[in-house]
């Protein structure tokens, strides 16, 4: 199979079993294995659904801005996503945030903007969100998607991410954990997979 964009190539990640965890005789614990997804997370599946959602509303064109306060791997799924899409795409970061991460931004073409860290990382991170508003503001055609509040966050875990799972697992599934930024992935996925089996922990 040909792609046309890297960013055909989201999802679709293996499950693998984790042998060593438990016995024979105990329940199969299984990893989804988003570090093989394209930009190296799960945020890429959210930062693309985010910018597709937008352009088929209308509210972002050529001349858009993609601004976004974060300290984790959604710039860096942003950062590709507008790469690929056209998009001059600004993160805005605490400067506690590591090199590696800042590179990575900035190897996809985005540009890295940095707010001070005094060591409380929620104010911090406030700090990041009041100055991509404030550029919103400021610039009409400055795009903020807002993972924190963006629909379209939970809604691709909901529709991708967990039908990726249940079709690979083909048995009931007992428990579900993740981890938690914005809440996303826990409550799309989480949502489906309780609908496949209401009996799910």
């Amino acid at each position: 199979m040909i792609y046309n964009t890297i960013l055909d190539a989201i999802g679709n990640t293996p499950l693998i079993k984790l042998n060593r965890m438990t016995d024979e005789n105990s329940a199969q614990i299984l990893v989804k294995f988003e570090g093989l997804n394209v930009g190296g997370s799960i945020k890429t599946r959210t930062a693309y659904n985010m910018i597709l959602d937008a352009e088929k509303k209308g509210i972002i064109n050529k001349d858009t801005i993609i601004v976004e306060p974060t300290s984790g791997n959604q710039g860096i799924g942003l950062a590709l996503v507008g790469a690929v899409r056209g998009y001059k795409t600004i993160i805005i970061m605490p400067d506690s945030v590591s090199e590696e991460r800042r590179k990575l931004v900035k190897h996809y073409g985005a540009e890295v903007k940095l707010i001070h860290d005094s060591g409380d990382i929620g104010e911090c991170i406030k700090d990041c969100v009041n100055t991509a508003i404030k550029m919103a503001h400021e610039n009409p055609n400055v795009f903020v998607p807002q993972q924190f509040e963006n629909p379209a966050n939970n809604e691709i875990q909901r529709n991708q991410t967990a039908k990726e799972i249940l079709a690979q697992v083909e048995g009931p599934i007992h428990g579900f954990c993740s981890g938690i930024g914005t809440g996303g992935t826990i409550s799309g996925i989480g949502e489906t997979l309780k609908e496949a089996n209401p009996e799910i922990t």
